[in-house]
Formats: C-alpha cells, structure tokens, sequence
C-alpha cells in the first residue's frame, strides 16, 4: 500500500471564463491523489466492505474516507499521456457472485472495448482473478443500472452495432453474459457517442436514450423483441452520459447532455409530458460547433458528466469538463485548460438556469466521473481519473 495525497482550496485556482459562480467561497477542496496516468474513468464504491466508499481508478483503489492509502487489484503502472496504454474507461463496484465481497467490474480497451470482472479473494491480494465476461461492447459510454426494473444491475451497452443490456447467469457471473438486442444496427462502429437510460415518458418503466432517439421500455424487456423506438435528433457526433432527471420541477424526466464529445456543445432538453406523450425542447447551455462560442462559457471536449446534489439544496445540479487529451492533442480546444464545473440548477417561474461552478482548470474529466457523499455532509463529492491522474473534489463548508 501507499500513502499520498496533496490538499489544494478549490477556488484559487485561475478561471478559465466568464462564469457565474462565487469563486471567493470554493464549494469543493481538491485532493491530488496521483499524478499518474492509470485510467479515463473513475467510480466509488465500498471495495473492503467498512461502509465507506472507496474510490476505484483503473488498477488502482483508495481507501476512503480520507483516500490517502493505495491498494492495487491488478497489475497495471502508470503510462504516458499519450495513447491508450491504460486500458481502462469505466468501472464498477458490487458484489456480483453473493459472497458478501464486493467485486469489480472494469470496461477494459485492447484494440475494442471489453468487460472484464474482478473477483475479489477471500485474502487481501494484489492480484485479483480476472474473467472476461463480454469480449465485445460498444459504445462510449456504457451505464450499470437496473434498465430491466427486475432490482438487479445489467451492463448497458452495444454489440455489433445494436443497442441492448448485458445480463449475468447470477450462479455464474464470471461465464459470458447473455446480451439483449432491443434495436436494428444504428452503427458500424464500436466508437458510438451518446447513452442514458431513464423513465422519460412516466409509465414507470426504464427507457433507453441514445444521440438519435429514444427506446420505449417495454412490458417485458427481456422478451427478445425490439423496442418501440422514438426518433429525436439530440445531435449528429453524439455526446456522453445523457442524463435523465427533473430539471425544471415539473414531476417528469428532463434530459442534460454534451452535444460533441471531441469538440463544443451542451444542452438541456425540457420534456413536456401530456398523457404519455413526450415533448422535448432544447435549451442550449454551451452552443454546438467545432469552434469555441464568441462569448461566454466554453470548453470543448465534455466526454463525462454525472448527476448529484452539489450544494445541498435538495435539488439535482449535473457535473462535467473537459477531458485531457483524448485523442492525443488531435481535438478541437486540446489545448485549452483542463476544467471541471458543477452546474447548480436554479428554478425561476417559469424557467430554470444552470449556473457554473468552476472547480478547477488543471483536472477536468475523462469519460467516468464518480459521484458520492462520502463525508456525508448532504452535498455531492466528486472523483475523477484521467489523463492529468487522480483527484478528489470534497465538499466543503
């Protein structure tokens, strides 16, 4: 194990651009917690099973909740910025085989995407066993959840270019998990931008979101047939997690997400439901296109988002930035700093405004953000991993 960690006060940190934030009064302290690159993504969960959540960064977990030891689950050094010699973008932390250890599940890259799930040992190892449990998966943004409502989480993902949900033989979980097709093949590339999954027409049921629409959950999803499928263009390139909650207040699912994953564009899009029906508008937060906006706030490259309750007012904000160096300098803004913003929801009459909270310029995202409350205080904590290393954004009074 080791021992490391550098504590800087969010809010000295120079701002990147106009933002309406109160920097004065930082919302979040910063923890460096390496300077190496081991990962895209970052998750929480409870690794060794003291209640507390852990943070999880590639082969890499930090004990919470002060994240200053390192434990490793794998082989795997830090690696150079450029490239993707890391192989890891996102993970998970549960128990997937019911043995009262939690286990990790970690989206692998080695010429394509894979799912690969670690079974934690009954002693403490450097060297967990390793089963690959879908060789194959597509999309860039891949969500554990509950999308079949059965209570139990399923990888939600691509395969040969459809959409569907990866679900485990639970007396098994470490053989080859069974995917579900639920649409006709929407690409030919593993590389597809955009997903979310949420109930957007309130029926009750999970749906899926994707950058060309939305798939209606159906009775029963898992009876093989595809599902009733909603075409709405949220944008061509497609961005990162679509975030499904109710922004304005209304008592239905409204949607935030990057309109380009490698280049600029944010936006919320306000669901009007009248009897099941969905109406979507769009309300844009940073305009669309491959150059910067003439004004405003506007860092390119918003690759991971996540919800929380940032300042504990009860009401869901969403956080997100910039990711470093995904394609090695090549994207649209590469050069610019390295941000990271929580966006406070603030509802009017009538209306609902975003307010951008800049945490830091020499961090930003990957393609994971991880979200949790760990010094429970009410309010959001923030991980990430990334190409500049690992971080800890706390909560603060």
């Amino acid at each position: 194990m080791k021992s490391t960690c550098l504590v800087i006060p969010v809010g000295l940190v120079v701002a990147l651009v106009a933002a309406n934030s109160d920097q004065a009064k930082p919302s979040h302290s910063k923890l460096i917690l390496s300077k190496g690159v081991y990962t895209e993504g970052a998750s929480f969960g409870d690794v060794d099973g003291d209640g507390v959540p852990d943070l999880l960064a590639g082969p890499l977990w930090f004990k919470g909740p002060k994240y200053d030891t390192q434990h490793r689950y794998r082989p795997g050094d830090a690696t150079p910025a450029k490239g993707y010699k890391h192989s890891s973008f996102q993970s998970w932390v549960f128990d997937a085989n019911g043995d009262g250890r939690s286990d990790i599940f970690q989206i692998a890259h080695t010429g394509r995407f894979q799912l690969d799930l670690y079974l934690q040992p009954e002693k403490p190892s450097e060297n967990w066993p390793v089963h690959r449990v879908a060789a194959e998966i597509g999309n860039e943004s891949p969500e554990m959840g509950d999308l079949t409502g059965d209570g139990k989480l399923e990888l939600i993902a691509m395969k040969d270019g459809k959409f569907g949900f990866f679900t485990p033989d639970m007396k098994a979980p470490e053989m080859p998990w069974k995917f579900h097709v639920i649409s006709k093949v929407r690409t030919k590339s593993p590389y597809y931008h955009g997903l979310g999954f949420g109930d957007l027409n309130g029926d009750g049921r999970t749906d899926l979101l994707e950058k060309g629409g939305w798939y209606e959950g159906p009775k029963d999803p898992t009876s093989g047939k595809e599902w009733t499928f909603h075409n709405y263009k949220f944008s061509d390139p497609g961005g990162a997690q679509m975030l499904v909650f109710d922004i304005d207040g209304d008592g239905d699912n409204d949607i935030v997400t990057s309109l380009r994953a490698h280049s600029w564009g944010l936006a919320w899009y306000e669901n009007t439901l009248i009897d099941g029906k969905v109406s979507l508008e769009k309300h844009i937060i940073i305009p669309e296109g491959d150059k910067p906006p003439a004004e405003g706030l506007g860092f390119s490259q918003a690759h991971a988002l996540a919800a929380g309750d940032f300042n504990g007012d009860g009401i869901t904000d969403f956080a997100t930035g910039k990711r470093y160096w995904a394609h090695n300098g090549r994207d649209p803004g590469a050069d610019g700093p390295a941000v990271i913003y929580w966006f406070e929801t603030k509802r009017g009459k009538g209306s609902v405004e975003f307010i951008p909270h800049l945490l830091d310029s020499d961090s930003g995202v990957g393609t994971q953000l991880a979200v949790a409350d760990f010094n429970k205080d009410g309010r959001t904590d923030l991980g990430v991993g990334n190409k500049k290393g690992v971080f800890i954004f706390e909560s603060q009074e």
